[in-house]
């Protein structure tokens, strides 16, 4: 289940059918209008079909769901407060049987979303054993400038939602950036990040698939991309490195503790090769890493073929 243009979903599909294992691509905005559901309980399991315009797949016959963003559901033909209601039910009816299908998932919705919250993230990277910035959330300016001087260097904000704005003109992406404390309106407005800046020599995007993890060092050439590499790619420059054995251990404790079987870490290395947890992106995307060095989407594929063979 995806969202469209999904470039690592191509890839997954590819090599899924390559193995002979069947797939079923939807998205979950395409129901009801081009998605039917059929669902019966039938002692104590969801037994029908789920079906679109191209083909069909028997709800018994699933054994492993790829979930990587699929949209919300719409009803641009409702009012808003019948669109509201509607939903509600989606969510409820189509939703509720998918997540109690007798399958393995990467991941499971109910997990993916528990696991996007960052402060649940920083208190269990700690559990696991990984490194992490010290870091405050508040909606208190005062609060803000009393951090800072503990400090006592640069201090970094983040978004906690989505990194995207959207304007009557389009929308705007909202990278990492340093905090001006003399300029701090609006912190009262919501709740807010704020991180020590990690001295960093490079920083790290580690996918873990199936308890395996593969790791790219991410090198940056731009002032930008010193803060938030995503905010110039050009910059970017990849090579493929080994984690430290306490690392892998660490990644491998949280993916247990939160019960997932995908995601997309991102570390800050200090020059003393210490890694610094950052956050872990549950559905974080890979498919502009993939490539024969770090074979992101053969892992991918592999690790859901496992689970569909007999």
């Amino acid at each position: 289940m995806d969202g469209p243009f999904e470039a690592g979903t191509d890839l997954v599909v590819e090599g899924l059918s390559a193995a002979g294992i069947p797939v079923f691509r939807m998205d979950t905005r395409d129901f009801p209008h081009e998605l039917e559901l059929r669902a019966s309980n039938v002692d104590g399991q969801w037994v029908g079909s789920l079906a679109n315009k191209y083909r069909s797949v028997e709800l018994t016959d699933v054994g492993a769901v790829y979930w990587n963003r699929p949209r919300l559901f719409e009803f641009p033909e409702l009012s808003e407060s019948d669109a509201h209601w509607a939903r509600g039910a989606a969510r409820i009816g189509f939703g509720g049987v998918l997540t109690s299908l007798r399958a393995h998932w990467m991941n499971h919705p109910t997990r993916a979303s528990a696991a996007e919250f960052k402060p649940q993230q920083l208190r269990v990277a700690r559990l696991a054993g990984l490194p992490t910035p010290r870091t405050l959330i508040t909606n208190s300016a005062d609060e803000v400038r009393s951090f800072a001087d503990g400090i006592g260097g640069p201090v970094i904000t983040k978004p906690l939602g989505t990194p995207y704005i959207s304007h009557t003109n389009g929308s705007e992406t909202m990278y990492t950036r340093e905090v001006d404390l003399s300029s701090l309106d609006g912190v009262d407005q919501t709740a807010h990040l704020f991180q020590e800046r990690v001295i960093k020599d490079y920083e790290v995007r580690l996918i873990c698939v199936g308890g395996a993890c593969h790791s790219v060092k991410i090198k940056t050439h731009s002032e930008a991309a010193a803060i938030d590499w995503r905010a110039d790619y050009d910059s970017l420059e990849y090579e493929p490195i080994d984690p430290p054995d306490a690392v892998t251990v660490g990644v491998r404790s949280y993916m247990a503790r939160m019960s997932l079987t995908y995601a997309a870490f991102d570390f800050i290395v200090q020059p003393n090769g210490e890694w610094t947890f950052l956050e872990a992106n549950p559905s974080g995307q890979w498919a502009w890493l993939d490539c024969p060095e770090i074979p992101l989407a053969s892992a991918i594929s592999h690790t859901l073929e496992a689970w569909c063979r007999p």
